[in-house]
């Protein structure tokens, strides 16, 4: 006899996880009647999950546009756990060296499902910049983030992947993100306009853990005028910081500066 797979229920775990999802992947503050019409349930159902939320300090009320958004409680959670928690510890001071050196700031992202989450940053000393917020989050197949990462993993994790990313977009476009993937494979880094900001160029490199990119280190690189640094010389320093912390992460030691 073929053994069926039990498929278990929470309706009420799967209506806060239903809710953080929603929250997580919109920029906006949303109210309990734009949630529950988002999710086919009634008002009655979200607000009580809402609540609970709350006062669990996984979402927060934004009172001047009377919704809600998500905290970083979750955020925190996560980088608790192997190899995030590695990457906290080991970065700040190789990300300081970097934006002191290059003018320019930095973040780094990881995988989170379907999506890229900016787990740290470091600002400028520079008066004029551009930088992420911790917390930040965009699809994968968008991204300079989310390239590099699928880059470079191994074939069997790249399917895996791969059958996520057809779960949330046209096979088409996933196809095309592959080809670029590629390409990136071959440089060893991406460096590209950014799809999200006119006059900001993405560069990225991986940071990683054996063979595989458990993060990406980026630089949001901005030409001013006179030009402080150039692209090429942000790129060359982001690749050296990029294996100094790949080898802090390997090894558990941080070079000097």
């Amino acid at each position: 006899m073929q053994s069926k797979q039990k498929k278990y229920s929470a309706p009420a775990l799967e209506k806060g996880i239903d809710i953080l999802e929603l929250l997580s992947s919109d920029n906006r503050a949303l109210n309990t009647a734009a949630i529950a019409e988002k999710l086919g349930r009634s008002s009655a159902e979200i607000y009580r999950m809402l609540l609970v939320l709350e006062q669990r300090g996984f979402i927060s009320k934004d009172l001047e546009n009377e919704g809600y958004s998500v905290t970083r409680k979750l955020l925190q959670l996560g980088t608790e756990q192997e190899p995030v928690k590695d990457i906290i510890e080991f970065a700040p001071p190789i990300m300081r060296a970097l934006v002191e050196q290059t003018t320019m700031s930095c973040h780094i992202a990881v995988e989170s499902n379907e999506q890229i989450v900016v787990i740290k940053r470091i600002e400028a000393p520079s008066n004029i910049s551009y930088s992420v917020r911790v917390g930040y989050r965009k699809p994968i197949i968008e991204t300079a983030s989310g390239k590099v990462l699928f880059a470079f993993q191994t074939a069997e994790r790249k399917e895996r992947m791969l059958a996520m990313l057809k779960q949330y977009h046209d096979e088409n476009k996933v196809m095309e993100f592959v080809a670029e993937c590629k390409k990136v494979a071959k440089q060893g880094h991406l460096i590209s306009p950014s799809n999200f900001v006119t006059g900001v160029t993405d560069i990225a490199v991986p940071i990683l853990d054996g063979d595989s990119a458990i993060a990406t280190l980026v630089s949001p690189y901005i030409q001013r005028k006179p030009e402080e640094v150039s692209a090429e010389t942000v790129l060359k320093m982001l690749k050296e910081a990029g294996e100094n912390l790949s080898k802090a992460i390997t090894y558990g030691i941080v070079k000097p500066f």
